[in-house]
């Protein structure tokens, strides 16, 4: 550390005790770090750090998207549903409008996966502002929080925003969600990445859930996961290999 020209005797020692305890203080965390073969290091996500939220995946929303196709939307918010069931990382589900104006709930095949979650139903756009929802997150005890929600510029974006702002570590699956215009979708991504959530896409989150495939106690569920998962995918992409989503930009 440089001293400033004019630092008295009482504060260059105060200064050199300072830097003492940092620098004896660092090796004693460092092996409490190597002390922990078996455990997967906290700073990146884990399962049982993770809390998963699933918002409106609902037909009406589905077909108001012009980013992205739609099929490939609902197949990774699947995967994203069946691989969090199976991994046992918390989930919460919710919807909006279905109470309040008649709108459909989940789509069925998500909602089959989910078959054993409740269905929070809300009333506002920002699910961070609905209390049934915010008192799900406060019961998992669970900080670090992964988001997919349509449309990407509104029912994602609010709680992202706001969950960010009051401290959460915060996570959007930006390969399962889709916005009214590419235009829309893009100007939201790059908004919640400035407040500072961190994108992500299903299968880099699956992978950084695993890290190590000795310790790692679903390797199983995950195999069993991919199975199901790879065919879909490829039949996904042979599609729009054959014939591009037609984005809307504006």
């Amino acid at each position: 550390m440089l001293l400033p020209a004019t630092a008295t005797a009482s504060q260059t020692l105060a200064i050199q005790r300072k830097d003492h305890t940092m620098t004896t203080a660092a090796p004693a965390a460092n092996r409490k770090e190597q002390s922990m073969p078996a455990a997967l290091s906290s700073t990146l996500l884990t399962t049982d750090t993770s809390l998963v939220m699933l918002l409106d995946y609902q037909k009406h929303v589905i077909d108001g998207i012009h980013s992205t196709d739609h099929e490939l939307i609902e197949l990774n918010g699947r995967a994203l549903a069946r691989a969090s069931t199976a991994f046992k990382v918390p989930v919460i589900l919710s919807t909006i409008g279905v109470k309040l104006r008649g709108d459909k709930p989940t789509v069925s095949s998500l909602r089959a996966d989910l078959a054993e979650e409740p269905e929070y139903d809300r009333n506002t756009m920002n699910a961070w502002e609905d209390k049934a929802v915010r008192d799900a997150v406060t019961r998992s005890g669970r900080r670090r929080l992964i988001f997919a929600g349509l449309w990407t510029e509104v029912c994602l974006l609010y709680p992202v925003l706001h969950a960010q702002r009051d401290g959460f570590e915060t996570y959007f699956v930006s390969d399962a969600v889709g916005g009214s215009t590419a235009m829309a979708h893009d100007t939201a991504i790059q908004r919640m990445i400035q407040a500072g959530s961190q994108p992500i896409t299903v299968n880099a989150l699956l992978t950084e859930w695993i890290r190590d495939w000795g310790t790692f106690p679903y390797a199983k569920e995950f195999a069993t996961h991919m199975e199901w998962y790879a065919p879909e995918i490829e039949r996904v992409r042979k599609r729009l290999r054959a014939k591009p989503y037609e984005v809307e930009v504006a």
